[in-house]
Parts: C-alpha cells; structure tokens; sequence
C-alpha cells in the first residue's frame, strides 16, 4: 500500500508540476508596447540594383587583351585575336607559333582558307566533391585533373587592313591556344 501511495502521489506531482514552474501572468503580450521602427540612412536605404539584371555577353570570357604596338584591343570574342597584320603575314606567324609554341601538334593546315588544325591535351581539373558526407568519406576528396584530348580549328580572316585570329573547338584546349597565341605575336 506504500508503494502505491508514493506512486500515485509521484504521478500526481508529475502531471501537475508543469504549473509549478509556469508564468502566473499568460497575458504578458497585452502589455507589449511598439518600439520605434529601425532608421536607415538615405544612401543605405535600398540595395544597389543598377547592374542586378544585366545578362553577360555570349562566350563569358574576358576579352582578348593585347600589350604590343601591333595588336588592336578590341576582340570579337574569348576566342579571337585581332592584330594590325596582313592575312598572310598573320597566317605564316600563326604558324611558326603554334610548331615552337609545344602546346599541340599541327595535323592539318590549308594554305588557300589560312586555317589550321591543331591536336591539343588539356589538363582539366574536377572539383571535389560537394556534401560534407561526400567529402569526409571520400578516398580521393581533393580536386583530381584528367586529360583531355581536343581540337583547335585556328582560322586567319582579314577585318579591313588589319586580321583576326578566331579559334574555335573544346574550351579548355582554344584557352591554351590562345594564351599561346598572345604571349607569342603580341
């Protein structure tokens, strides 16, 4: 009969000892009172917007730069060069650049159209992972490279006096190209 007393008196503290601890006053909310709005200062009062909408430009590379004399700095896009040169003279630098240059082999050119075919291997990194779970239990978490077989397709077109380079083909691989390129006729 003990045990059944301290039992049911040990449940009834436990079912009513939520009051024991409970706020007497539920209405505490009815005496909130309204605080001041925050300030802003003027020029803070609203995020700059001006440049939230503008859609890039096709290709979303940067923009052909050229340091030397001969060189225009304008460019039609990541993957063309213009240079103040004759479309021969242009043709026949391009492709002294493109034998000395290491970057790839030359495995086709067409001398009428000033055109080349270049076979390039490019190293192109992964990223890691993403997820932490993937990158805690993952053998190989750091970024890996992998090699990338592409080709270039270099062409010579005039653009009044001057020419421009256009390449075109795997990404990864016109980049090389192009940074050969530049570091070597401009």
């Amino acid at each position: 009969m003990k045990k059944l007393l301290t039992a049911a008196a040990l449940v009834t503290l436990t079912l009513s000892g939520c009051s024991l601890f409970h706020r007497k006053s539920d209405e505490a909310w009815k005496n909130a009172q309204q605080e001041r709005p925050l300030e802003v200062p003027p020029p803070l009062d609203l995020p700059p917007t001006a440049a939230a909408m503008t859609i890039p430009a096709a290709g979303g590379g940067a923009a052909a730069v050229s340091a030397a004399p001969g060189a225009t700095a304008d460019a039609a896009s990541a993957g063309s060069l213009d240079l103040n040169d004759t479309v021969d003279n242009t043709y026949r630098r391009v492709g002294l650049a493109l034998e000395r240059g290491g970057v790839g082999t030359v495995t086709a050119h067409d001398d009428a159209a000033h055109t080349y075919r270049v076979a390039v291997q490019v190293q192109v990194a992964e990223p890691p992972p993403q997820g932490f779970f993937k990158r805690l239990f993952s053998v190989f978490s750091h970024a890996r490279t992998h090699a990338v077989s592409g080709t270039v397709n270099v062409a010579v077109r005039a653009q009044g006096s001057a020419s421009v380079i256009e390449l075109s083909g795997e990404p990864a691989a016109v980049q090389q190209v192009l940074a050969l390129l530049k570091s070597r006729l401009t």
